[in-house]
């Protein structure tokens, strides 16, 4: 071992190169090799970051959705009341996925990535969530025939102990409906266990005259916007703390 390093130190010298040299040469290639590690892991596909993921929701849209992402699920369903009071629908989905991730995540290794949202209508000032029976359904469905509404649905990641949340506003136009076509519409069953009471992937879209935004968000989660953040969160997401009550 002795002989070769003199060898190095006799190489060294015919080049020029001093002991700083070479210590500075040294920690340079280092550096690069720990961004190159980075630079791979970060590239690293969704599917390689989060090997273990649970979705907290029983809407079979939402697991639909998270297939379509590359992601296998099991799905554990949060037990948390959604009593929370908030007029702003912002803050209020964010404030619901966080709970719902947050109450499933308790139940896991750290090592799961845990899937929270919440979605719900906002017409007028008002939030709409799921219609509590048949009449419930047929006013929400009348008061937003012909209009405009939004829909919001936040989402809430928790990884290795951080935590990430945001929220994704998507514009819905409704063509106007009867009263036929809306009771028929609620006779098929579709409606009562949706937002605003209606499904945009199932059938009522024939109804739906125009969207701005992202069409996925209406479902129940936003893709492109999700994507990005595990893609973050997985390389090198922060805690972000979601507002709470």
């Amino acid at each position: 071992m002795g002989e070769d390093i003199n060898k190095a130190e006799d190489f060294l010298e015919k080049l020029g190169l001093s002991k700083e040299d070479v210590d500075l040469l040294e920690h340079k290639l280092k550096e690069r090799e720990e961004r190159r590690k980075e630079a791979e892991r970060k590239e690293k596909p969704i599917t390689v970051l989060f090997p273990k993921v649970v979705l907290a929701s029983a809407s079979p849209r939402r697991q639909e959705l998270i297939q379509l992402l590359g992601l296998q699920a099991e799905i554990h369903p949060s037990g948390i009341a959604e009593d929370v009071t908030e007029a702003d629908p912002s803050l209020l989905v964010q404030k619901l996925a966080f709970q719902k991730a947050e109450d499933v995540a308790k139940q896991y290794p750290k090592d799961y990535l845990v899937i929270g949202a919440d979605t719900v209508v906002f017409f007028e000032d008002r939030i709409l969530g799921k219609p509590k029976n048949e009449e419930d359904a047929y006013r929400m469905l009348s008061a937003l025939s012909g209009r405009t509404h939004q829909v919001y649905t936040g989402v809430s990641l928790h990884f290795q102990g951080k935590k990430m949340g945001f929220y994704e506003k998507t514009e819905v136009q409704f063509a106007r409906l009867t009263e036929r076509e809306i009771w028929d519409y609620i006779e098929s069953k579709e409606p009562m266990d949706k937002a605003g009471a209606y499904g945009i992937q199932g059938r009522f879209a024939p109804f739906v005259k125009g969207i701005a935004g992202d069409y996925y968000n209406v479902m129940g989660l936003p893709l492109a916007r999700l994507y990005q953040a595990l893609k973050f969160l997985g390389a090198e997401g922060e805690a972000v703390e979601l507002p709470r009550e």
